[in-house]
């Protein structure tokens, strides 16, 4: 009987072993070919913007956004004025502010700042939970390293959606123009596409959200994860600033201070400095491109001249 068992136990093991590598074979033949699918895509410059990342070991400026800082920061006007040099890792704030933050910690060292500029979306219970699957497998495509920053209880979410995955492979047509790779910089991955329309937000007005910060709240999981981020990077040598996201003004629907109370909230609260005022970043269409967030290109040098005008009143640059 204990020889039966023992068996028993025995195949169990085996079976379960056999089942779990043929599971990863599946995945990584699922995302490893064909190879570069999603190359052309915009998401995809995340690989680039993380390769710049950790190939960048001199004191930089790390800047942790989504899509406000790819369509609004001048990095090279940045560069100038601080004598730094700057990693932008903001993309898509679709990808989820957990994943952008975890690949910011792939190379911090002494002397580096860190600037996070997220969109106002991250400071419920969810913000720091919330991950956008399709952008993430479609960035990452077959760059499998970037998995790892992933947190594992999402993993699910991202085996599930493998086969959908597969899918999008077989069928995906190479973009162009504003929303792929033919927009950035191939060495910098400075978003270069010209955006000299003004949005029309009148006309458009329907489209968008609504800001409202009036009693706003930041939860206790996004404080602990910004917190430990905190302690992270001072640990690396880096000291970490809250910055303020360009916005359209017309969307603001509370009060402008109902914003510099939440930016207290965050000194307070997570004991990080927030350098900006955020109504200096409240901007009319003119400087605005096609999305809540999103700079022309004027709005963008608008933008970074604010940026750096915080960054030296504050003390972080001379």
């Amino acid at each position: 009987m204990v020889q039966i068992m023992k068996r028993f136990l025995a195949f169990v093991i085996s079976s379960s072993l056999l089942a779990v590598i043929f599971m990863v074979l599946i995945f990584l033949g699922i995302i490893c070919l064909p190879k570069d699918t999603f190359h052309p895509s915009y998401q995809s410059l995340i690989q680039d913007k993380y390769e710049q990342l950790i190939s960048t070991d001199e004191p930089k400026i790390i800047f942790v956004a989504g899509s406000s800082a790819a369509f609004g920061l001048d990095q090279a006007m940045l560069e100038e004025a601080s004598g730094m040099k700057v990693v932008n890792l903001g993309l898509h704030a679709g990808f989820g502010p957990i994943f952008y933050s975890e690949i910011s910690k792939a190379n911090i060292n002494p002397g580096d700042i860190i600037l996070l500029g997220y969109e106002y979306n991250w400071y419920p219970d969810n913000g720091f939970d919330m991950v956008g699957t399709e952008l993430i497998m479609t960035g990452i495509d077959n760059k499998i390293e970037l998995y790892k920053y992933i947190p594992f209880r999402k993993w699910p979410s991202f085996l599930g959606y493998l086969f959908t995955y597969a899918t999008q492979k077989n069928y995906f047509q190479p973009p162009t123009g504003a929303y792929s790779r033919e927009a950035f910089d191939p060495v910098t991955s400075q978003y270069t596409f010209e955006r000299r329309e003004s949005m029309d937000y009148e006309a458009i007005k329907d489209n968008f959200e609504r800001i409202d910060l009036k009693g706003a709240v930041i939860s206790e999981n996004s404080v602990k994860y910004l917190k430990d981020y905190k302690e992270y990077a001072e640990k690396k040598g880096a000291s970490v600033y809250f910055v303020a996201p360009p916005i359209i003004e017309n969307t603001v629907i509370c009060d402008k201070e109902d914003f510099r109370i939440f930016a207290r909230q965050e000194e307070e609260k997570i004991g990080i400095p927030y350098i900006s005022d955020p109504s200096d970043y409240m901007f009319t269409e003119s400087l605005m491109y096609d999305a809540l967030y999103h700079c022309n290109t004027e709005g963008e040098k608008v933008r970074t001249r604010k940026l750096i005008e915080d960054l030296k009143k504050a003390g972080v640059i001379k």
